[in-house]
């Protein structure tokens, strides 16, 4: 090595020193890394592709609320006035004047999100492949990955952020937890379908469609509409790829929306399906999104999630670095932050799903009746995963028969889990106004 390329070596060496390393470009890494900036952290992201926002492994779904609460511009979600839900033989619509759902622009969001968090101060470092983490002490000080020109080196920071996905790339090799044995995994068209309804979303469920999950269509304006299936593996060994290519012979009384249609895009995505990890913070090392299971495993919602995860773990690795405290006691107070903001939910969320990915075609048949019967801003809640006492029990008092079936022991838990320690009566139920 000459003296120059030792200089350039010790310049670059000294270039990968940061507050903060954030492992992933996703919407949780991007908001991490913004937040972290954002509290006066010297920040860098690696993602591993080539493109923030590339490929795209979720169809989208999310809240009109969250989003203006998230600053997402309006031009990036298309909103949904009308959510269907399909079972073999039945069905239940609501109506929506004033949109609370809504399909986003998957890709315009991300480089939403990067743009912002450039704009906070921190580094983008595309096609940066992340191989592990550097451990000293049992404690995470930094990564191993190589540079856009394929360069491999450290990357030294403090306080690690893995925001890796499904991969869990520095989790489970810091065994902080063991990776995702049970998983969503789905398939997805993006399609030009000048024939289907722009204001109508559907989920549908059943053996025919979606054996152990459900199928969706899922309208993002300008005649775009995503239309995919998903099922639960272990729980099933169903090719979702398969079933979506069939979808219009299986539910031919979708097939008129989908006349003239071609697919413009196609994607594949994997999503943690066993609730929360059991801890996602070590030494050094905070997990966040789908790297922490921090996903609603009611219907694979992830984006929101991921976004206000993101926020919390990077403010505090910024309080971290201005404390000069990496420990796993000071970055505990991440994971009682977002545990105490949403973890009744998505335990619940949680205790749902293992219920309804076993139901037969008959239950699902039975869950329309129960539906139907619900208000629109009800069911919207229960879809959110918006959890109260009140609104288990107005669902309750229109199914007065839930507390008479096998759905008692399933309320008994979930009123306990939301701080309501003694079983709910019939009486009660008639009474409550609700």
């Amino acid at each position: 090595m000459t003296a120059a390329d030792a200089v350039r070596t010790s310049e670059r060496d000294e270039a990968r020193r940061y507050d903060v390393l954030v492992v992933g470009g996703g919407p949780s890494g991007l908001a991490a890394a913004e937040a972290a900036a954002l509290g006066g952290a010297r920040v860098a992201l690696l993602e591993r592709q080539k493109e923030i926002g590339y490929p795209i492994h979720t169809s989208g779904g999310s809240w009109v609320s969250d989003m203006r609460v998230l600053g997402i511009p309006s031009d990036l979600y298309h909103p949904i006035r009308s959510v269907t839900f399909l079972s073999p033989r039945k069905s239940a619509t609501f109506a929506y004047d004033d949109p609370v759902c809504c399909v986003l622009d998957v890709r315009g969001v991300y480089q939403h999100l990067a743009g912002r968090t450039v704009k906070a101060g921190a580094e983008l470092h595309p096609n940066s492949p992340v191989e592990g983490p550097i451990l000293e002490d049992g404690r995470v000080v930094g990564v191993v990955a190589k540079d856009h020109r394929n360069r491999p080196g450290e990357w030294r920071a403090p306080v690690v952020i893995d925001a890796s996905g499904f991969s869990c790339t520095l989790s489970t090799r810091a065994n902080l937890h063991a990776g995702y044995r049970r998983y969503g995994y789905g398939a997805e068209y993006d399609l030009y379908a000048p024939n289907y309804d722009p204001d109508s979303l559907y989920l549908i469920m059943g053996s025919q469609v979606a054996p152990s999950g459900y199928a969706w269509a899922f309208p993002r304006g300008k005649g775009r509409v995503r239309l995919g299936v998903g099922v639960i593996r272990p729980d099933v060994d169903a090719d979702a790829r398969e079933y979506l290519d069939t979808f219009s012979e299986r539910l031919p009384s979708l097939a008129p929306a989908f006349a003239g249609a071609s697919a413009v895009e196609y994607h594949t995505g994997l999503f943690p399906s066993e609730g929360v990890v059991p801890h996602f913070v070590g030494e050094g090392l905070l997990a966040t999104g789908d790297a922490a299971g921090h996903g609603s495993t009611l219907v694979g919602e992830g984006i929101r999630f991921a976004i206000y995860s993101g926020q919390m773990a990077g403010a505090v690795a910024a309080e971290a670095t201005r404390a000069g405290d990496a420990s796993a006691r000071f970055l505990e107070r991440y994971e009682r932050q977002w545990r105490a903001r949403f973890g009744r939910e998505m335990d619940i969320s949680y205790m749902v799903n293992q219920r309804i990915a076993a139901w037969s075609d008959t239950r699902w048949d039975e869950s329309m009746d129960l539906l139907n019967r619900l208000t629109p801003a009800q069911a919207a809640e229960l879809l959110r995963g918006d959890y109260s006492v009140g609104l288990f029990l107005g669902v309750l008092r229109r199914n007065p028969g839930l507390l008479r079936s096998g759905a008692r022991k399933f309320f008994d838990v979930a009123f306990q889990r939301l701080g309501r320690p003694t079983p709910v009566t019939e009486a009660e139920i008639a009474t409550s106004g609700a």
